[in-house]
């Protein structure tokens, strides 16, 4: 049995027995033009998500290399809460959000339970203590692609006025869409910042200031909790390189404070915990 037809009787299977009322995974769609933008954003999703109740339905789904969607973001959705359990289709991207998400207490395996899948393997049914061992056993070593590597030494030979003057140039670009934010099942709160008012701390406006502010604030906000799934920049419409803003950010949190999110749902968040013998030298 290839994968594909492991991972469908596996989701006809949860359906049926009532481990998962929704099965949310990938099915075909139409391909999308590669990005006029070379060398940065990822490839253009060529898979559309699918939400499939019945089994007799799950011959929709498949995957393959060209499923890039979290579909970790649809557990943000009141209305997806409400079909719990939820299975998911989860690639070890995907699986990191999950163990994230419970970290977070933001998902319990109550909410969810997933349909884990690596490249060319499927590891069937599991919950999120399962996923969590799973991920320290076979995927303890994820790491950014080869190029985005590349592309962070590039930044970081750059002075710190040749650095904001690239990410200015970027930002220029952003239409204020909130694709990144939708993208992305770490932004599951339910007032964001961008909205704040009263008073208002980011200009909503697609200019240069509130630009700025709005991508460096978020790729702070996901600052040792960024998977690396490169959700949020497929789902730019102005291919911003956006993985290269949150690895960065996600190398510099490894090497300062060891943290690597997505692998432990006991793990203290990095944001809103601190350690007695942190380092304080940034205090001046």
């Amino acid at each position: 049995m290839d994968l594909t037809d492991a991972l469908r009787a596996d989701a006809a299977a949860v359906l049926r027995d009532g481990r998962a009322r929704l099965v949310i995974g990938y099915r075909a769609g139409e391909d999308r033009p590669a990005s006029p933008h070379p060398g940065w954003a990822t490839p253009r999703q060529s898979r559309a998500p699918a939400f499939v109740s019945d089994p007799a339905r799950v011959d929709v789904l498949v995957y393959d290399a060209s499923c890039r969607q979290n579909l970790a973001a649809y557990l943000k959705k009141p209305e997806v809460r409400a079909r719990a359990p939820v299975a998911v289709v989860a690639p070890p991207a995907v699986m990191r959000s999950l163990v994230l998400l419970a970290a977070e207490s933001q998902v319990t395996d109550a909410l969810v339970v997933l349909l884990a899948v690596g490249e060319g393997v499927y590891h069937g049914v599991l919950d999120i203590a399962q996923t969590a061992a799973l991920l320290r056993e076979k995927y303890a070593d994820l790491a950014p692609a080869a190029d985005l590597v590349r592309r962070i030494e590039e930044l970081s030979r750059m002075t710190a006025e040749e650095r904001a003057a690239f990410w200015s140039a970027e930002f220029a670009r952003c239409t204020r869409c909130y694709a990144c934010r939708a993208a992305c099942p770490m932004c599951y709160c339910t007032r964001c910042i961008v909205e704040k008012n009263v008073p208002q701390w980011i200009s909503t406006a697609a200019a240069a200031h509130g630009n700025y502010a709005w991508n460096v604030v978020r790729a702070f906000h996901l600052a040792g909790r960024c998977t690396l799934c490169g959700a949020c920049e497929a789902a730019c419409p102005q291919d911003i390189p956006l993985m290269l803003l949150n690895a960065t950010a996600a190398e510099e949190v490894a090497r300062e404070f060891g943290v690597h999110p997505g692998y432990d749902p006991a793990e203290k968040p990095l944001i809103g915990s601190f350690e007695a013998d942190d380092k304080c030298d940034f205090i001046k």
